[in-house]
């Protein structure tokens, strides 16, 4: 009954994914599968036996048609064979037999005489007669004698027929005869109700059939390659089995057919059984599929029942089978783990209170310490730093006041650099190097203290109340930076936190003390590169200012010299003086793009804007530079179109620019031409300067722009020049608003392109 009531209880599961299901198609589908094999193998044997059986009747009908065509053929020979008697050796005699034949036999239609050589003599025919043989020499006698071809005309059939004379050397007679006597020559068809034979020529024609063929006289089949038993349709469309025979006698076959649908009636006939037979075992087995199911089904959903409570925790639930085998013996233990089940449930709910805590403390400690690692990382100041690490520390572990030293130099002094919750007298501030000595393992991470007596040189005394204390050090990859000490009031509960909580707190403070002191440095550093950085600023400016203001006189008197002021001069003295002021103007350039390029660096280069006239501005330039192209004989081109409109730039400073590029082309181009072009493109002047120049490789394209840098050393060793002359080109396009670009390759000459604003959007700007 407790069965009944858990099997009642049982969830029923839809038919497409029960067990009652699989085992019925299974066990349904077993007996089918046998069954179907079985058929199967029947089937394929009998068909075997069946096509055997086919062609041995078809066989044994072929050979009995094959002698009474050979009988009706040899008659024909017989008759006509008469002429070629040993006797008649003369022409004359053979042409008297020839016509006595004729005139006695009337299926004779031709006879022709040939000699050995294939010659023809005689030649004979009846009157009015069909099919002659055709006048023509033979060649070469054919050895083999009979019947030679086969032809239909209308109904009648004739054939050549071949008779060599018996004499050697008497030649053949060939004669077209009638065949008219095999058109009844076929037996009766014996492998059938159904079956029937024709006569066929090798090149498909019917020539004569048995009783029952659907075929006629001069019909055409497809003859197949296999001699064997094949299948085919005749005449109806029917289906058949037919087997093809070759005369030896005649150029001919004999081909035996039987209908397909009474050739496999056996066969017909065993499927019929074979499907009633595979019915009734389907019935059979679907009714002991559903018996057995059903019997195997009861005790499984007992257990499944029982699974369901065991799955909902009621594991007080019994299972109740008692049928003695395995399904028995699964529900007992089901049973027992029932029972170990409701034991470790309860002990597993109590472990996984105990886990959930454990668990709540460490995520509120994992907390706390990434609170404390933003806390100590947030500011880069020592002291706030130091700050952050005592307060931090003392919360963390739970301790009552805390006090950080930090190592004044590497194995000197501790300095104490801040605390938290500590009266100010409580702790010394400066620290020998050996005052932790007495702390038992000192280099320890995390070092606790029961005894505060060990650090009596670090406390100053004990009237403050503090009872125990835990001692952290501060340390990294690179040295000890110094360390934690933790105070507490109650020695029965020292400072606290998990040991694993306190080491990753311990690295985090060391690495925030290792980088507020690199800060540190680094802005000192930054600092003293900052002053640096002015003195050289300062000092450039200064020296560039004094040269220029004594070369300047220079200069002058060299020019009231050349003039003429003092005195004419020597040609030698002009000579002198002239390569004096080329020097001197060269002098004058540096000391310019130096005190402009510190200028520049110093954000006190200023640009004036005001409106010019690019193609004025150009063409002031080439003219300064056409002395300069004339003495290396190059060709200064200018393609600036007249009506390019009026821009604004401080022309004094893209005077200068230009002049340097242009100075540059002509400086490193040895020969060939230099061309200066302009055009007005969306607002903007674009300004390309192009040489025929060695060219400049992609490496040296990255840096010519940068301060103090040469295209090649060897090049502008021989031309001169500070390296300043781009870079300061650069800044002053870039205080234009606009940008400076170069293309080029070894061997290909050089293009600088300048693009500048037409109408900038300011009057003025500062270097940055």
């Amino acid at each position: 009954m407790r069965t009944q009531d858990a099997i009642s209880s049982a969830p029923s599961l839809p038919w497409r994914g029960s067990l009652f299901r699989k085992y019925v198609l299974t066990l349904v589908s077993l007996v089918a599968v046998v069954l179907t094999i079985n058929a199967a193998v029947e089937t394929w044997f009998l068909y075997r036996e069946t096509v055997d059986r086919v062609a041995r009747v078809q066989a044994a009908y072929a050979a009995a048609a094959v002698a009474a065509v050979e009988e009706t053929l040899a008659e024909i020979e017989r008759q006509v064979g008469w002429v070629t008697r040993a006797s008649a050796q003369s022409l004359a005699q053979h042409r008297e037999d020839y016509a006595a034949l004729l005139d006695q036999t009337p299926i004779v239609l031709t006879l022709a005489f040939y000699d050995d050589e294939g010659r023809e003599r005689i030649r004979a025919r009846r009157p009015n007669g069909p099919a002659p043989i055709a006048s023509a020499d033979l060649g070469p006698v054919p050895p083999r004698k009979g019947f030679q071809d086969l032809q239909i005309v209308g109904s009648e059939i004739y054939a050549s027929l071949l008779l060599p004379h018996p004499a050697a050397g008497t030649g053949v007679t060939l004669a077209r005869v009638r065949l008219a006597a095999l058109a009844g020559s076929l037996p009766a068809s014996t492998a059938g109700a159904e079956s029937y034979a024709d006569l066929v020529t090798s090149d498909g024609i019917i020539v004569t059939h048995s009783g029952g063929s659907p075929h006629a006289a001069g019909d055409r089949l497809a003859l197949s390659a296999s001699d064997s038993v094949s299948y085919a349709s005749d005449a109806a469309g029917r289906p058949v089995l037919a087997t093809q025979y070759p005369l030896d006698v005649l150029p001919a076959t004999i081909v035996v057919a039987q209908p397909l649908n009474e050739a496999l009636a056996p066969l017909r006939d065993l499927l019929i059984r074979l499907a009633w037979l595979l019915a009734f075992g389907l019935v059979v087995a679907i009714c002991a599929s559903l018996l057995l199911a059903r019997r195997m089904l009861v005790p499984i959903r007992a257990l499944h029942a029982g699974a369901e409570h065991f799955a909902a925790n009621r594991f007080e639930h019994r299972i109740a089978v008692h049928t003695g085998d395995e399904l028995g013996a699964l529900a007992t233990r089901f049973n027992t783990m029932a029972d170990a089940l409701s034991t470790s449930y309860a002990r597993l709910e109590s472990e996984i209170q105990r886990q959930t805590r454990d668990l709540a403390r460490s995520v509120s400690e994992l907390q706390a310490l990434e609170e404390t690692g933003r806390a100590i990382v947030a500011s880069l100041q020592i002291d706030d730093v130091v700050r952050a690490i005592a307060a931090r520390a003392a919360t963390l572990a739970g301790s009552d006041a805390s006090a950080v030293y930090l190592v004044e130099a590497p194995g000197e002094s501790f300095r104490r650099a801040g605390g938290h919750g500590l009266p100010l007298a409580a702790v010394s501030d400066i620290l020998p190097g050996n005052a932790l000595a007495q702390v038992g393992d000192a280099a320890a991470e995390i070092v606790p203290i029961r005894d505060l007596a060990m650090i009596g040189g670090l406390l100053t005394g004990v009237e403050d109340g503090f009872r125990a204390a835990t001692l952290i050090n501060l340390a990294d990859s690179d040295g000890r930076l110094g360390f934690l000490l933790l105070l507490v009031y109650d020695d029965a509960a020292p400072p606290g936190g998990s040991e694993h909580v306190l080491h990753t707190f311990a690295h985090q403070a060391a690495l925030a003390l290792r980088n507020a002191r690199l800060f540190q440095e680094v802005d000192e550093k930054g600092r003293q590169l900052a002053a640096a950085d002015l003195h050289k600023t300062q000092f450039f400016a200064n020296m560039s200012h004094e040269l220029r203001t004594p070369l300047n006189a220079v200069l002058g008197y060299s020019e009231l010299l050349a003039d003429g002021l003092y005195g004419a001069l020597s040609e030698k003295a002009s000579e002198a003086l002239e390569r004096i002021q080329i020097n001197g103007r060269h002098l004058l350039s540096l000391i310019n793009d130096v005190l402009d390029f510190t200028k520049i660096e110093a954000g006190l280069l200023t640009v004036n804007f005001q409106d010019y006239s690019l193609g004025a501005l150009i063409e002031s330039v080439t003219v300064a530079a056409a002395s300069l192209a004339d003495a290396k004989g190059l060709a200064l081109k200018l393609d600036v179109p007249t009506s390019l409109p009026i821009g604004q730039a401080d022309e004094r400073r893209l005077t200068q620019v230009l002049m340097n590029l242009v100075g540059n082309a002509i400086k490193f181009t040895q020969s060939g031409s230099v061309e200066v072009a302009a055009r007005a493109v969306d607002g903007s002047f674009v300004i390309t300067i192009s040489d025929t120049g060695p060219g400049i490789s992609p490496a040296d394209q990255a840096r010519i722009f940068d301060e103090f840098q040469q295209v090649d050393s060897s090049s502008t060793r021989q031309q001169g020049g500070t390296g300043l002359g781009l870079s300061i080109a650069r800044r002053l396009v870039l205080l234009h608003g606009g940008r400076i670009e170069v293309r080029s390759e070894l061997g290909q000459g050089a293009v600088f392109q300048v693009t500048l604003p037409i109408r900038p959007s300011v009057e003025r700007k500062k270097a940055s």
